[in-house]
């Protein structure tokens, strides 16, 4: 078995324990920032990426999604020598197109004392913001949730920084949830009755 710790992955990471694609992420926020110096940028998303080791993960996680949706805010000298504030967007939530959406399969990341590979992630901008764990259809869903997220969640908790929501699937049953929420505060995913039943985006919308 390849050893996880020199296993390439093309994934552009400094290290296997970053669960950011930080290159993805710099990326993405200087172009959605142009009028913003370079420096601006790297010192805005240094605190975005900032581990937060002393924080519950409810709070970092909910620290981090306020900069997310708000952006993050910089005070900074301009052209003119001034003193000037801004907000670093990191996701454009008005058009969609201007951001970089990626699934990753069977990431390898390290934690403080093993490896762990979820099955999906969603990234978008470099971040992970959807956990996706699979089980096969004659496993029982609980086990998604007993053996994989919980695990998940004590060896790689950095994973779940900017986590907006977990599914967990044995493509019969899925269920969705906050990673932080127990077993029973997960929910079913409504899915069609009938595969030809059309869909009424408008009711969606609203």
């Amino acid at each position: 078995t390849a050893d996880p710790a020199t296993l390439p992955d093309g994934s552009g990471r400094a290290r296997k324990s970053e669960a950011i694609l930080f290159d993805l992420l710099k990326a993405r926020t200087l172009a959605l920032n142009p009028g913003l110096p370079e420096a601006v940028i790297d010192d805005a998303l240094a605190r975005l990426v900032n581990g937060r080791a002393a924080m519950s993960p409810v709070l970092a996680n909910k620290e981090v999604y306020h900069l997310l949706r708000d952006g993050i805010p910089v005070e900074y000298q301009n052209a003119q020598g001034r003193s000037d504030h801004a907000r670093v967007k990191v996701i454009e939530f008005r058009d969609a197109a201007q951001n970089d959406f990626l699934a990753v399969s069977q990431l390898w990341i390290q934690g403080d004392v093993r490896y762990r590979r979820p099955d999906i992630l969603l990234y978008v901008n470099g971040l992970p913001l959807v956990f996706i764990e699979l089980k096969n259809s004659n496993v029982a869903l609980k086990h998604a949730y007993d053996d994989n997220l919980t695990n998940y969640k004590h060896d790689i908790p950095h994973l779940f920084l900017a986590n907006a929501v977990c599914i967990l699937s044995n493509a019969i049953d899925t269920k969705v949830g906050s990673f932080t929420a127990g077993w029973e505060h997960f929910f079913t995913w409504l899915r069609v009755s009938d595969e030809t039943e059309p869909i009424d985006r408008k009711q969606i919308e609203r």
